[in-house]
């Protein structure tokens, strides 16, 4: 290949300009085709259960910015001095997991409007998933403003620095997600046992934790710019990155709400005079 178009001596340490290696092309075509699958498969269900309209568009949101973020790794495959290219990727597997994410909680607040045992005093399931999304839209503000500034200042590293700040909140709101879910695993496991959803709060878990470890390692990745020690480790993405996305995105289709809580005849939890609260269909 032309070492003109493979030289990296130009490109600034902070800002935008090109990989520093040549990515693999054969993992990301496959990574492609996965998220393609996906996200055709989340089409079918978005027009099979439209009410779940919020769900939906994380989803898609998320798959398809995962996608493009695939496809921009396969044109680096072949010309890693592609900038578009090296910004739709930045972009699009920096920004994918936060959609992602946001059905995530949705799904969450599924489970407590079907099981007030799974709810916290004086929140509710609507609340829950707004906190949730809203530290989402404040990940969403820091990296997009910091990967608009990474392209513009090349030398200055606010553009990084602002997207760390967005992926540590990520980090933060994911680790507090996973403590509360805990939580409710540990409140409402018997009940989920006994209606045959314990799968549906097993997989949400292992979901949440593949969007943590991802976040904390795209803090550790960008913590020496866009160019530092970690950028070209790519065999460490994918093992960190790609595959539990991949997993998540599965999971998230795995567990949509249709297949797993009949939304015409919801679960509620009725306090009977002796204190104790059973759940009755309505």
């Amino acid at each position: 290949m032309n070492s003109t178009i493979n030289s990296t001596s130009q490109i600034p340490p902070n800002g935008i300009g090109a990989v520093s290696f040549t990515p693999l092309l054969a993992p990301n075509a496959i990574f492609v085709t996965l998220f393609i699958l996906i996200f055709i498969v989340q089409i079918i269900l978005t027009v099979r259960f439209w009410r779940f309209y919020g769900y939906a568009i994380g989803m898609l949101g998320g798959l398809l910015l995962e996608l493009l973020g695939y496809v921009a790794k396969v044109q680096l495959s072949h010309n890693r001095a592609n900038k578009n290219g090296y910004i739709m990727y930045i972009i699009g597997l920096t920004l994918g997991p936060t959609f992602l994410s946001s059905s995530l909680y949705l799904g969450i607040s599924t489970l407590q409007t079907h099981y007030r045992a799974a709810r916290f005093a004086h929140i509710s399931p609507r609340l829950f998933a707004s906190l949730f999304i809203l530290g989402d839209f404040i990940c969403l503000c820091f990296i997009g403003c910091g990967g608009s500034l990474a392209a513009i200042y090349d030398t200055d590293p606010i553009g990084v620095d602002l997207m760390i700040a967005g992926l540590a909140t990520q980090v933060l709101f994911t680790a507090i997600f996973c403590i509360l879910l805990t939580i409710v695993c540990f409140k409402i496991h018997k009940q989920l046992a006994e209606d045959k959803k314990l799968g549906y709060i097993i997989g949400a878990a292992v979901a949440a934790v593949c969007l943590f470890i991802r976040s904390c390692w795209r803090v550790a990745e960008l913590n020496g710019g866009f160019n530092g020690p970690l950028s070209n480790k790519e065999g460490i993405f994918i093992a960190l990155d790609s595959i539990p996305m991949i997993i998540m995105s599965v999971l998230l289709t795995v567990i949509h709400p249709e297949f797993w809580f009949d939304n015409s005849r919801p679960l509620t939890g009725k306090v009977m005079d002796d204190g104790v609260e059973v759940h009755i269909k309505v």
